[in-house]
């Protein structure tokens, strides 16, 4: 019972890595079904969940500290390399989990999640955000930047300023 107990942790591990993609949690899963496979080959160690966990944690951080190099070169995103402050403005990026002004959310950026703030708009996950400047790790977003595509206009249409909108004739007169 025990092995099938650890295989399901395994694969439950495993699928949490889709959920968390830090492609850290994915070792934890590999080490839990590299110990539900011993289990089930050794079964005295069947009986001592100390030992049971102790071997869990060690192939997990093997595996972890052996092949975590190997498999990310399959399965990483883009590369995030843009580090000028002017290149990230405007960068669209999906929320992961909720943004409000009081609280920060995650986002996935250049292929990666990182912590995103917002000072004074609520997102929810899966909207699309820009990004209007990195502080350290964490990134600020807006729903929209005036200027880009989908943001709003620099100038509202209407603006009395435009000389298709003014009212008097140009020579100062007003009838």
């Amino acid at each position: 019972m025990l092995p099938l107990i650890w295989a399901i942790a395994g694969l439950a591990f495993i699928l949490a890595e889709f959920i968390v993609p830090e492609f850290v949690i994915f070792f934890f899963g590999l080490g839990a079904l590299l110990n539900s496979l011993l289990i089930a080959l050794i079964p005295p160690l069947a009986g001592s969940i100390p030992l049971q966990i102790v071997i869990w944690l060690g192939f997990s951080t093997l595996s972890l500290i052996g092949f975590r190099r190997y498999f990310s070169r399959w399965f990483k995103g883009r590369k995030f390399v843009k580090d000028d402050q002017a290149e990230l403005v405007g960068e669209m990026a999906d929320v992961l989990e909720e943004i409000t002004p009081d609280k920060p959310g995650r986002i996935r950026f250049g292929g990666t999640s990182w912590t995103a703030i917002s000072y004074d708009e609520s997102f929810e996950k899966g909207d699309k955000v820009a990004i209007i400047r990195r502080e350290g790790l964490k990134y600020l977003v807006t729903g929209s930047i005036p200027g880009l595509p989908g943001g709003p206009l620099v100038e509202p249409p209407g603006d009395s300023t435009s000389p298709s909108d003014s009212t008097t004739p140009e020579n100062g007169d007003s009838e």
